[in-house]
């Protein structure tokens, strides 16, 4: 009896551990204007997240609006990353509105690479009954080893777009040279 209580217990704890390490964001709002996040150069990094779900991420029944996030690593080794509303690992974005306005995402040169995901999903991801709206999101990785790529409202990794909106206008995802790419993915399951 009392191996069976342990047990019991045992199991309810990792039940427990396991849904805190997924990350969900439910019936909640969020509200960002103006966040700036810069590293600077040299061996730089930079990363930026409003509402990010990862690891069997869920959100679900959210509000977001994110104004004018700036998010840049400026040259060397840089990288920069900007993610509004994302999910990760079988990620989820469900019955959630998500509306972008003014957002700069940059890595300008050497080794650049730059990526903002805006309502996206990936691994399995899904965005299911939502609302994804961005206007005027800036991508730039601006040369030599350059790679850019901006992904606005979708799913990625036998991923699902399925009774959503999106909207994007305004939209420019630039790599600028040498060995330059840039894909801007829209509105997309992959």
């Amino acid at each position: 009896m009392q191996s069976i209580r342990k047990l019991s217990v045992l199991v309810a704890m990792t039940l427990g551990a396991s849904a805190v390490m997924a990350g969900e964001i439910a019936n909640s709002g969020v509200v960002s204007n103006g966040t700036v996040n810069t590293s600077g150069g040299f061996l730089a990094t930079a990363r930026q997240n409003v509402l990010v779900a990862e690891g069997n991420g869920k959100i679900e029944n959210t509000a977001v609006i994110a104004n004018g996030a700036v998010n840049t690593a400026a040259g060397f080794l840089a990288t920069a990353t900007q993610s509004i509303g994302r999910a990760t690992g079988n990620g989820q974005i469900k019955r959630t509105a998500i509306v972008a306005q003014g957002l700069n995402n940059a890595a300008a040169g050497f080794l650049s690479t730059a990526e903002q995901s805006v309502g996206f999903a990936s691994g399995n991801g899904q965005v299911l009954d939502s609302f994804v709206a961005a206007t005027g999101a800036s991508n730039t990785a601006a040369g030599f080893l350059a790679t850019a790529r901006q992904k606005i409202g979708g799913a990625q990794g036998n991923g699902q777009l399925k009774n959503a909106q999106v909207f994007a206008t305004g939209a420019v995802n630039t790599a600028g040279g040498f060995l330059s790419t840039a894909d801007q993915s829209i509105g997309v399951a992959k």
